[in-house]
């Protein structure tokens, strides 16, 4: 920018084309003052400032040349912002993946099912195979047992652990007996569970699903 490497992100959810005011005082980059200052409004709710300050300046982005007007703004990290309006400029093709030389059509391919941006319903089962295979951990069966202790380990503490509660206790009907039951020797064999004689406890609801 100006001679100047700069640290940029090629942003395409970004609106406008942003440097950092940072970056524009070290280099003594040449500014003018908006005749209106532009409202910069941010993703998070309350979170936004005003653009005061432009410039106009060329960028050597590989071996391509530009001279690009910039919103001078507070950038955090980045010296520079190249949003949409850069991005859609006739003399940028950005492409995500592969893409086909001399072609715009951006392709993807994901988990071996090739796309061109969105997917289709024939694309469904095979992206579910490949996810179910890859995350098995997380989609397989529940291992029946305790999770190891980890750094952190949470617990529910009582407000006051002495307290009696006096409550209808509740019944489960006939028709559901059969999986409570099962849940019941389930639980138990995996150690979520265990038998113990207490005055009162959290009373359980079965209902159908």
């Amino acid at each position: 920018i100006g001679g100047t490497k700069a640290h940029c992100l090629l942003d395409s959810g970004c609106e406008g084309i942003m440097i950092s005011s940072d970056f524009v005082h070290a280099n003594k980059l040449p500014k003018f003052e908006l005749e209106k200052p532009v409202i910069l409004q941010l993703a998070c709710v309350g979170s936004k400032s005003t653009v005061q300050y432009g410039l106009t300046a060329k960028i050597l982005l590989g071996k391509e040349k530009y001279e690009e007007y910039f919103d001078i703004a507070n950038v955090d990290y980045y010296d520079v912002i190249l949003g949409t309006p850069f991005l859609l400029s006739p003399s940028v093709v950005a492409t995500y993946g592969s893409s086909k030389q001399g072609s715009r059509v951006t392709e993807q391919h994901i988990f071996g099912v090739q796309s061109r941006i969105s997917f289709t319903k024939n694309d469904i089962p095979g992206l579910r195979e490949a996810w179910q295979n890859r995350y098995s951990d997380i989609f397989g069966d529940i291992p029946l047992e305790l999770p190891p202790f980890r750094e952190v380990n949470h617990e529910i503490k009582l407000i006051d652990p002495s307290k009696v509660i006096h409550y209808r206790t509740p019944r489960c009907p006939e028709s559901l007996k059969e999986q409570l039951i099962e849940k019941i020797n389930k639980y138990v064999t995996a150690g979520w569970w265990r038998q113990t004689s207490t005055q009162q406890a959290v009373p359980m609801l079965c209902l159908p699903k």
